[in-house]
């Protein structure tokens, strides 16, 4: 006991208990269980209160479908109705029908209350049809405030629920524990004190003893964090919501997916799988329950498509999430054996990356092995086992460590079109460890339907036992049999088949005029024949400020800026990127380049997205065309037309994908009657040939080469003929 008057740890006094701090306590439990069965109840409210508003937002988009359903279709309800009747009075389609008033419709001429509930009954059958198949799509940023209803109801829940439910797994029956420990104080005032037993006293005294413990143990400390991140995350305000959802939105609707019910999972999330096949992996087990996050239906199938088929090619279109499926499959596998271990190989581009989204949406421990720490990096995931992650270049250390010396429950390749060449020593550095995994997952955004053999040797690798069927059919690759024939090993979907709430892209082509300074400078390049000092015309001068596509970039950044959007200006040339990084100064937020290293493209990106609006990224295509996230964009402007489709296209889809809330918009600088015009063209005409011959390869590839020489020899005479007649001579022929 300590000296008299004095309070020691047990709330004890030297002769008595200190029944004041006793009691504070225990109202302090009590008000602790209180808010601990305040928040199991409050998630359940936030989220039945978000179900109700995507109800509700799934029936108001149903609406205005409503509008391509003519009014003829009354002429199939069970109850005939005079349908010629509701046209000569205006009503031409369901939609006006739902919307006017019942005295409206009884007011036609032979509509009775008959016809009427008929048509009421029918009208809403379609309606809730179409409610029951669209997916949400949402525009936060326009004032329409049942949309910023539904975001603000749904960031409440979806930040409250992984709090809570990381709360009763922590905290067990809080409830049960702190009634135990309040109860077990039978004696809480110096009178019962007095008249009790030295046994009741000593009794009291170890429970008060008890309730000091618990409330300096860890369970304690954590309910009451996640106590406060549940009434934050409740209490959050509409503009909190909004600025999470922009953060986001993958999450958000993923979300909405599941919440507006299974019948959502459209037959297009697996269209090429056989039904019996897809029934098979749809009952694959899939443990997310350390999955940080939300997956749509089509990630979910595609992780379980990973684990029930084990070694396979995932083929979805860039910006659909092939990063978090592998994770997700990863975490599942975790699940099982803790102490499995996972690698990862991919290009030193995306090594960041993979650490955070491993990171991200799991709590598995990631190594990077790469650069001067790479040894110690491998016996610690050796030791400890989680997602090792390392580039082509490592592959000889790496597979050289892990061979016959570490099981590999996945092995993962990213961009695998890396590993297509069998003689290739990365090829055959990542082959090597085939006999240490257990399950393959090859993973490449490339559509190798149109490049039938080199997806017979990555299927060489996976499913030999598969590839010499392929080959044979290589002729039917356009037909859905083939596809069908690819079920077992090969998964591929597209954004416009699962994205369907992605905003619109708009493009635009911006013809500029060449100022005198421009064509001058161009004509210099025209002298020497020079075709890519050519395809920089009116960025060739020192001084932009004379430059018609400057001027043009400035107008369009003013825009950016009126807006708050951000922008991505994408050039071939180096030479380009640092003049207009120049030329925009401050509202430049960071250039990435070739040369860039791996840390310093992840710092430059990162600051993009905390950018404020109105930043600029300047990228040079070949940099900023792969690899990346840049969905912290809405704008994209090309300084020049590029030499491929599948450049533009690539660059365009790392801000147009998923996670995008914002309508993209899209800016080609041309100068008008230069060599602008002519790749231009060409390149309309080479997308037109990939669209139409998308599923034969040698047209693709043809589509996607590079132009001739004989080409570029005709451009370079043509303009030389019009801007240098003085000096032009015809070729001998």
């Amino acid at each position: 006991m300590k000296a008299k008057g004095k309070v020691d740890r047990m709330g004890m006094k030297a002769n008595k208990p200190d029944f004041t701090g006793i009691n504070q306590m225990i109202g302090m439990l009590r008000e602790l269980d209180g808010s601990f069965l305040e928040m199991t109840e409050g998630v359940l409210r936030l989220k039945e209160d978000a179900e109700a508003a995507c109800r509700e937002k799934l029936l108001s988009q149903a609406v205005c479908a409503l509008a391509d359903i003519p009014v003829e279709e009354l002429e199939n309800s069970s109850t005939p109705v005079r349908t010629s009747l509701l046209l000569d009075a205006g009503y031409r389609n369901l939609k006006d029908l739902y919307s006017a008033s019942d005295e409206e419709i009884l007011a036609v001429s032979g509509i009775g209350a008959k016809q009427l509930a008929a048509i009421r009954f029918f009208v809403e059958e379609f309606r809730q049809t179409i409610a029951g198949r669209e997916g949400i799509r949402l525009r936060p940023d326009e004032p329409d405030a049942p949309d910023r209803d539904l975001v603000t109801k749904t960031a409440r829940f979806l930040n409250a629920e992984p709090a809570v439910r990381e709360a009763l797994e922590v905290s067990g029956d809080l409830h049960a524990r702190i009634l135990q420990l309040t109860d077990s104080v039978t004696i809480r005032g110096g009178l019962r004190w007095f008249f009790s037993s030295r046994k009741k006293k000593e009794e009291s005294i170890r429970a008060v003893g008890e309730m000091i413990a618990f409330c300096d143990s860890p369970q304690y400390h954590r309910t009451r964090r996640f106590i406060a991140i549940y009434q934050q995350a409740a209490g959050m305000s509409e503009e909190q919501a909004l600025a999470d959802f922009r953060r986001n939105s993958a999450s958000y609707y993923a979300w909405f997916e599941k919440a507006a019910g299974p019948e959502k999972t459209a037959a297009n999330v697996y269209e090429s799988i056989p039904l019996q096949l897809a029934s098979e992996i749809n009952g694959e087990e899939l443990d997310l329950s350390g999955f940080k996050g939300n997956l749509r239906s089509y990630q979910e199938f595609g992780a379980r498509y990973v684990l029930h088929q084990k070694r396979v090619l995932l083929g979805d279109e860039m910006g659909l999430g092939k990063t978090i499926q592998a994770i997700a499959a990863m975490t599942h596998l975790c699940r099982k054996e803790p102490d499995s271990h996972f690698l990862v190989v991919c290009p030193t581009s995306v090594l960041i990356n993979w650490i955070r989204e491993i990171h991200r949406f799991s709590s598995m421990e990631a190594f990077l092995l790469h650069g001067p720490s790479t040894d110690t990096a491998l016996a610690a995931w050796k030791d400890r086992g989680g997602a090792a992650v390392t580039n082509f270049e490592s592959m000889e250390k790496v597979a050289g460590f892990a061979d016959n010396s570490i099981k590999l429950a996945l092995l993962v390749v990213d961009e695998a079109h890396y590993i297509k060449n069998p003689q290739a020593k990365r090829t055959q550095r990542v082959r090597s460890l085939e006999d240490e995994a257990e399950r393959i997952l090859l993973m490449t955004g490339t559509p190798l339907e149109n490049h039938v053999e080199e997806m017979c040797e990555l299927i060489r690798f996976v499913r030999p036992d598969l590839e010499e069927g392929i080959r044979q059919k290589a002729q039917l690759r356009h037909l859905p049999e083939f596809r069908e024939m690819l079920a077992p090993v090969y998964l591929r979907r597209r954004r416009d088949q699962v994205l369907l709430e992605l905003p619109p892209i708009t493009e635009e082509q911006e013809w500029c005029v060449m100022t005198p300074e421009d064509q001058a400078a161009y004509q210099s390049q025209l002298q020497c024949r020079n075709f890519m000092g050519m395809r920089r015309v009116s960025f060739l001068q020192d001084d932009l400020f004379s430059s018609a596509k400057a001027s043009r970039l400035l107008e369009l950044y003013g825009d950016v800026q009126r807006e708050g959007r951000k922008a991505i200006l994408f050039s071939y040339f180096r030479e380009t990127v640092k003049k207009v990084q120049d030329l925009l100064q401050g509202a430049c937020v960071g250039t990435l380049t070739g040369s860039d290293t791996v840390a310093e493209r992840q710092r430059i990106i990162d600051g993009f997205a905390a950018a404020p609006a109105g930043s600029v990224l300047v990228c040079q295509i070949q940099a900023g065309g792969t690899g990346l996230n840049l969905q912290a964009a809405s704008v994209v402007i090309f300084c020049e037309p590029q030499i491929k489709p599948s450049l533009t296209a690539q660059a365009i889809a790392r801000v147009h994908r998923m996670g995008q809330t914002e309508n993209t918009l899209v800016f080609h600088l041309l100068c008008e009657g230069t060599v602008d015009e002519a790749v231009n063209t060409l390149m309309e005409e080479k997308q037109e040939e990939f669209d139409l011959y998308a599923d034969e390869s040698v047209m693709a590839d043809a589509a996607e080469s590079l132009p001739d020489p004989e080409w570029i020899r005709q451009v370079i005479d043509e303009q030389r003929r019009k801007y240098l007649p003085a000096v032009y001579v015809d070729p001998i022929p």
